[in-house]
């Protein structure tokens, strides 16, 4: 008895500079005795999903469970997340999924979900009468059609999936012309998890005949690094004027990496409503300066960049300008300079 990788399922983020381990995988119940049936393993490494399969000395699985879909819960482990990432959903109400109907070893873009128990309401989006809505399943079956007119109207139907299986549940609205899809996805284990998103694999046929020299299918989440607007707001004790105009930010550039372009200086008068009032930032005794930027030129990133220098009159008062950190939601950082009073 040997085990050889079905396939594996990681997160890329380009905020991290190595592996990101912000999510867990959770596999339902069900799925779960479907693994068992076909003598998978499923293991979480390094922030990584292998699920592996027992195959005999020459290669081939023991229980092959070509056709059938794995369904995968993505927890979300890091608070955080949202500070320094791009998300594509309202994630109060709608979740990503993740599968692979298209192209077996390639996910498809994500698809935006509503996670439901198996009992749940639809607002209806078409407001005009008589409205036609259809419950699908996921192979397209009509599952219940409704008729909404003027004289049983109403703003919702409910909808009661207790004798269905977990996945995928479309419903359409279409009413002279107009149509409106909302595409439900049925799991009350899921839901009660607090999951982020769900992963569907169909499990292809040559998920088995990957040649042993061969990788496995790798099933690659990604995600976006917000890009901002750095702004160092330098609050100076005691410098005149003249001081303050020998002040510049600039970057001097480290190996790996490009530069920012350049920070633009601006004095409080100039302050837009998107900067941080003066009036927050000092008692009316300190110099205020802002150094921005350009707009969305700098993107998130865990190690904090290198040789971002605040310099008076071309002499570095602090070689690395400290970077927002994922506890912050913003790019907005206040540097304090002092001097002793003449």
């Amino acid at each position: 008895m040997q085990f050889r990788t079905l396939f594996t399922v990681k997160i890329f983020h380009p905020y991290y500079s190595e592996v990101c381990k912000d999510f867990d995988f959770i596999v339902p119940t069900d799925n779960a005795q479907l693994l068992k049936n076909g003598k998978l393993l499923a293991k979480v490494v390094e922030g990584k999903l292998y699920v592996l399969y027992e195959s005999d000395e020459t290669g081939q699985a023991s229980v092959p469970l070509i056709g059938k879909t794995l369904r995968i819960g993505l927890k979300l482990l890091n608070p955080l997340f949202s500070n320094f990432t791009v998300l594509d959903f309202d994630f109060d109400t709608l979740r990503p999924l993740y599968s692979n109907s298209t192209t077996p070893p390639i996910l498809d873009a994500a698809k935006a979900i509503t996670l439901v128990g198996k009992m749940f309401s639809h607002n209806l989006k078409i407001k005009t009468r008589p409205v036609t809505l259809i419950l699908k399943n996921f192979k397209g079956e009509v599952l219940q059609t409704d008729t909404i007119t003027e004289n049983n109207d109403r703003q919702s139907i409910a909808y009661d999936l207790i004798e269905k299986d977990s996945g995928l549940y479309s419903v359409e609205e279409s009413n002279a012309g107009n149509k409106e899809t909302t595409n439900f996805y049925s799991d009350l284990e899921l839901l009660r998890q607090g999951i982020f998103g769900l992963i569907e694999l169909a499990i292809a046929e040559s998920f088995y005949t990957t040649p042993l020299n061969t990788p496995p299918p790798e099933f690659v989440i990604k995600f976006a690094a917000k890009q901002e607007t750095l702004k160092y707001y330098v609050v100076a004790k005691n410098y005149s004027e003249t001081d303050l105009n020998q002040l510049n930010i600039s970057d001097a550039g480290e190996e790996g990496r490009s530069q920012i372009i350049s920070f633009t200086k601006v004095l409080p008068a100039a302050f837009s409503s998107k900067d941080i009032p003066p009036t927050l930032l000092g008692n009316g005794e300190a110099q205020i300066v802002l150094f921005k930027s350009p707009e969305k030129a700098v993107a998130r990133q865990e190690k904090a960049r290198q040789k971002i220098q605040l310099k008076k009159n071309g002499d570095v008062l602090i070689p690395h300008l400290p970077q927002p950190s994922a506890s912050k939601g913003n790019a907005d950082l206040i540097v304090q300079l002092s001097k002793p009073k003449p």
